[in-house]
């Protein structure tokens, strides 16, 4: 398992001028975090070009899903 990958959330559409498009509000994506910047693409795994972000631009569209929120509890 990647130790690297995350989990996300789209909640605000980014802007055009930041160069990431294809993302749809309340989609879930995946990605990776490293040394505080996020590599992140809307249709990862696809071959098209990735993005870095810092943090503070993630955070101004994007929030991280705990990885525990999928999975259901069968006690």
């Amino acid at each position: 398992m990647d130790r690297y990958r995350i989990n996300f959330v789209c909640n605000k559409l980014p802007d055009q001028k930041t160069g990431l498009s294809g993302f749809k509000l309340g989609e879930n994506y995946e990605g990776r975090a490293y040394n505080g910047l996020f590599e992140i693409n809307a249709k990862w795994g696809s071959g098209t070009e990735s993005k870095l972000i810092s943090k503070s631009l993630f955070e101004e569209y994007f929030e991280l899903v705990q990885e525990n929120q999928y999975v259901k509890n069968s006690a």
